[in-house]
């Protein structure tokens, strides 16, 4: 795929992606914020008529037998205050609430009357005003005696087949908008919204978000709202004027992306076959190149870039070519490094193994002599436990300048590891050998180390083996370590050989 195809491609894209991101988000918290005020209303409503549904009756059992709750509703709304209608009221209130805990009565059930018919008594009673009785209790079981049965002929069974004419409602196709899970004081469940069963207890994990229904300063029962949302008809209307504007958007944002993609592709495509034009010509090896810098914008700045790095290039490599035999002397010098102890500034161990092997080779190949030497620093633990570390360093330092200084150019010295020393001595046979280490022991018996500390004495043991017939140089090491534990076991401070 073409640059040019990728870039109308991917403004496309990002125009779809903003479209659908901000449309979705908007029309997502729209229908959020309106579901919830909705739900928060008909919560609000359902929560204070049935407040004065059970103060009014006391209890769920005895207001669902006396009264529907709907008709409770529109009796209340009608002594509503002016400017909003009952029927505006009944319009957010779940229908037929109390037909969700009714069931068909056995044969023979009597219900109570409405609160406009006869009330029962046994004699004379006085009734309030309003025509309702003070004297129920809140709740069954609250300490007062049940009210007596009733004397009179039994009441027609409420509500009746056919209701009356003021109890009808607006009704909506299709399920309530809400449902509510009503339970009493000990959360036994009237009304399941679907979720329970009625008359069973509402498990603990159900009972959060309950809002507790007060009477008189008693908690009489819990409600809480369960959400089954149905969109009005205006609700429709205005969503589909959401989902149309999001189609133009997302029609408007295609031909747009699709136009800006060709009108920016041409001109970035033609700028960019310069560069690639000029980088094929650098990996045939001309390093100087050049491209046209057009604008201030990003490919400008590639440009210009590319120009520098060119430039760069070009220098860098004849500095290069100039600079080739500095290199090899560096890493000349960084092999000696490699090869050297960076305390004394001897040779290390692997470097002398690999040079004894050499020397030993064109020894036997030759049929001349060679010596090789193993020296221990007396006592070097002693002197750093009671000196100091610092101390034993300088020490270090010191037995190897001594064996530096009095050797010959053609003899091999290195620091062995720790306080130990290697000699190799090539045309060297043993009376030789042992004369030159007895030579060196003394000057390092003899030296001032008192300048270094007033109480410091540094002697050195050595062994030394002369046997080229033992067959390695490793072999010869070996012997000439056996004579130094042999020197160290004679009082150190000496020169053994064999």
């Amino acid at each position: 795929m073409s640059l040019r195809s990728k870039l109308m491609l991917a403004l496309l894209l990002t125009g779809l992606a903003s479209v659908a991101l901000v449309g979705g988000l908007t029309y997502i918290s729209v229908n959020a914020k309106v579901d919830s005020i909705r739900q928060q209303q008909a919560a609000q409503h359902f929560h204070s008529f049935m407040t004065a549904y059970l103060a009014e009756y006391g209890d769920w059992q005895t207001a669902i037998a006396s009264e529907s709750f709907d008709q409770f509703v529109q009796r209340r709304q009608a002594r509503a205050p002016q400017g909003e209608r009952p029927s505006d009221l009944l319009e957010r209130m779940p229908p037929e609430v109390d037909r969700q805990s009714h069931h068909e009565p056995d044969a023979g059930q009597r219900r109570a009357p409405p609160p406009h018919a006869a009330p029962p008594h046994n004699g004379p009673q006085r009734m309030p005003p309003d025509g309702h009785p003070r004297h129920r209790p809140l709740l069954p079981g609250a300490g007062q005696e049940p009210p007596p049965p009733m004397l009179e002929a039994p009441p027609p069974v409420w509500p009746p087949e056919n209701p009356p004419p003021h109890e009808a409602r607006p009704r909506r196709d299709g399920p309530p908008l809400f449902r509510f899970l009503l339970t009493d004081a000990e959360y036994r469940v009237l009304l399941g919204a679907g979720l329970a069963r009625n008359g069973s207890i509402l498990p603990v994990e159900m009972r959060k978000g309950l809002r507790p229904l007060l009477v008189e300063g008693r908690t009489v029962a819990y409600v809480s709202p369960q959400s089954v949302l149905t969109p009005t008809p205006q609700e429709r209307e205005y969503l589909a004027a959401i989902r149309s504007s999001l189609l133009a958007g997302v029609a408007a944002a295609t031909a747009l992306a699709l136009g800006l993609g060709l009108l920016l592709s041409r001109s970035l495509s033609s700028r960019l076959s310069y560069l690639t034009n000029a980088v094929r010509a650098m990996h045939k090896g001309s390093l100087l190149q050049q491209v046209p810098v057009r604008g201030k914008d990003e490919v400008a700045e590639l440009a210009t870039a590319f120009n520098a790095m060119s430039e760069d290039l070009a220098r860098s490599h004849a500095e290069l070519n100039a600079s080739h035999q500095t290199i090899l002397q560096q890493a000349a010098q960084l092999r000696e490094l490699s090869i050297r102890d960076g305390l004394t500034g001897l040779y290390n161990r692997r470097h002398f193994d690999e040079q004894a092997t050499t020397l030993f080779k064109q020894a036997v190949r030759h049929q001349r002599p060679l010596s090789l030497m193993i020296g221990d620093i007396d006592y070097f633990k002693r002197i750093n436990d009671q000196f100091s570390h610092a101390i034993g360093d300088a020490v270090l330092r010191q037995v190897s300048a001594l064996l530096r200084d009095h050797i010959r150019q053609s003899d091999l010295v290195a620091r062995y590891g720790g306080e130990e020393f290697v000699l190799a001595l090539p045309e060297t046979a043993g009376p030789q050998a042992v004369a030159l280490c007895e030579k060196l022991r003394r000057r390092i018996e003899d030296y001032p180390w008192q300048e270094i500390h007033p109480c410091l004495k540094v002697t050195m043991s050595m062994g030394v083996s002369v046997d080229v017939a033992s067959g390695s140089a490793e072999a010869m090491l070996r012997q000439a370590d056996a004579l130094l534990y042999q020197a160290k076991g004679a009082g150190r401070n000496q020169v053994c050989f064999a």
